[in-house]
């Protein structure tokens, strides 16, 4: 491992000119850009019991703390271990003195307290492997464009930043990409892989086990690796070393490995979201469009042409191409299509966050391999030098206009969930379907995915007039309405609370909970917003009791 290293213990140990002390300087650039960024989407944002980031913000809470209870998570679908290891560790580290149960209790009393506290950490964590990655880049290509171009990662699309800095695999997965890049990037030092192949080989599936740990949607990164290893025995010492990492960074959710292979089965056998519809693998009728729709965002589809008609030009043209650039290109080319390839399956934008973001690397091996393949004369190679300089100029300025526009829409959904205060129904039954912006709702959720845990804990701190339904039966669409102690009857709570509110984000539901429990009854619509339906019996908006007529009653 000793030369994945050497570079950083190198260029520390040089003395800092002025040109390298400004270089420097513009690599801190990148990073508090990004750190900025989190901060303020996540404070515009608003609290994470939002209908937006209850699912699966709070699972990864609630299964942090069974880890730091020392019990085995409920919730390993991606399998996602390492955010919730890493958010016990914070926990733990948040009160060092405290027992588990009383750390326990702290947090289900004041959950947002410590989710963000853990964000945080995470954001930082980014920030750090970000300024690392620059430095490498420098260290390795002696230019400082390549270098910033590399940090230009999690700025390559909106979806980026607007997952990051949430409680979910996303947010490490820029740090796993992140890593990658840099081990990447280390690697293309002339020599480095001839004089410790191994150690190399070690660093790679370290970091695509933790990746793979985080997300298994970052396994199709495990390609690039292999082009730059070449040997069979450094790729035999690669998957070891990378299987190890997986096993190491999933071990607290070892009593659950058979209920993530389970899952993973399930998803490939499906043809639809979650493992559903027909089990034939892919949808033939929806596959060969999804693969349409993931190339239809310009820069990556542009930079991801750009790669493969470079591939093409170099094999056609030969000379002093750089050689380890140009298999690290492959790499990147072929992950990325494999990526495309398995997310059209089940096309959501965010699963290819780790593909978004190797662009930026992309584009750094073209800057370096493009001038060496002699391509027209003079004038126009320095022509297309100062592409890049300019590529990176229009990346700034249109994530800066990203930013903007996603912190407008994300105050937007916060301002409209806010709207509709669950505190003035104090007086009614609240029943709360996937996904209501309440805390309690995101409490229950986050419990039932993790195996209800805690809720006696949770019975004694929330609201006894809180209600949710639970939609994920699949035999019962309409909900089972639960308490914290198990189900409850509609006609039992009408009887019991002067009236009644119904919230939630998914369209239908509460209209057919309804009409399966209570046909015939009536119910007022207008409470609800754009984003979550929201239905009234007995109450107005504004939380006054009504009478059968509708006037208000004191």
């Amino acid at each position: 491992m000793t030369s994945v290293f050497a570079v950083f213990s190198k260029l520390f140990s040089l003395p800092v000119s002025s040109h390298k002390g400004r270089s420097l300087a513009a690599l801190l650039v990148l990073p508090a850009c990004f750190l900025f960024s989190a901060l303020i989407l996540r404070e515009s944002a608003g609290p994470f019991w939002m209908w937006h980031s209850i699912d699966p913000d709070y699972a990864y809470l609630v299964n942090a703390l069974k880890i730091l209870n020392l019990t085995t998570p409920g919730h390993v679908d991606h399998p996602g271990t390492p955010v919730q290891w890493l958010g016990a560790l914070v926990l733990k580290a948040g009160t060092p003195t405290a027992s588990g149960a009383q750390i326990i209790e702290t947090v289900l009393a004041d959950p947002e307290t410590h989710m963000r506290r853990i964000t945080l950490v995470i954001a930082w964590l980014n920030t750090g492997i970000l300024l690392l990655a620059g430095l490498a880049g420098l260290a390795v290509f002696r230019d400082i464009l390549p270098a910033l171009m590399v940090q230009a990662a999690p700025f390559i699309s909106s979806q980026i930043l607007k997952h990051g800095i949430a409680l979910k695999p996303e947010s490490l997965l820029i740090f796993s990409v992140m890593a990658l890049v840099m081990v990447t990037v280390l690697a293309l030092r002339p020599g480095a892989l001839e004089t410790n192949r191994r150690g190399f080989a070690i660093a790679f599936g370290v970091v695509l086990g933790f990746g793979v740990a985080c997300k298994i949607t970052f396994a199709p990164l495990f390609l690039l690796p292999l082009f730059l290893l070449e040997s069979r025995k450094a790729i035999l010492t690669f998957a070891a070393a990378c299987l190890f990492a997986f096993l190491l960074f999933t071990l607290p959710a070892l009593g659950a490995y058979e209920q993530f292979t389970d899952w993973i089965v399930r998803l490939f056998l499906g043809s639809e979201h979650h493992g559903g519809g027909a089990a034939t693998v892919i949808s033939l009728e929806n596959y060969p469009r999804n693969i349409y729709r993931l190339f239809t965002r310009p820069f990556f589809s542009i930079t991801f042409i750009l790669a493969v008609l470079t591939l093409v030009a170099a094999r056609r043209r030969g000379g002093d191409i750089p050689g380890p650039e140009l298999k690290a290109l492959k790499g990147v080319v072929l992950a990325q299509t494999v990526m495309v390839l398995m997310v059209a399956k089940q096309l959501s934008s965010h699963y290819m966050i780790p593909a978004y973001m190797l662009t930026a690397l992309s584009v750094a091996l073209m800057y370096r391999i493009v001038p060496a393949l002699g391509l027209g004369n003079d004038i126009m190679r320095r022509r297309f030098a100062r592409v890049f300089p300019g590529l990176l100029v229009a990346i700034v300025i249109a994530q800066a206009f990203g930013v903007a526009k996603l912190e407008r829409k994300l105050q937007d959904m916060r301002e409209t969930a806010l709207a509709v205060d669950n505190e003035r129904f104090g007086a009614c039954a609240r029943i709360y379907g996937y996904s209501a912006s309440s805390l309690s709702f995101a409490l229950y959720n986050g419990n039932l995915q993790s195996g209800f845990p805690f809720s006696q804990q949770l019975k004694a701190l929330r609201p006894e007039n809180d209600f949710w339904l639970n939609i994920f039966t699949a035999n019962k669409p309409s909900g089972d309405l639960r308490d914290w102690s198990g189900a409850r009857d509609l006609s039992q709570l009408r009887s019991d609370y002067p009236c009644v509110l119904l919230r939630g984000s998914r369209r239908g539901a509460l209209a057919a909970f309804l009409a399966a429990q209570a046909p015939g009854a009536a119910y007022d619509t207008s409470c609800s917003t754009r984003q979550e339906e929201v239905f009234t019996m007995g109450v107005d908006c504004q939380g006054r009791l009504t009478d059968p007529g509708g006037n208000n009653t004191p």
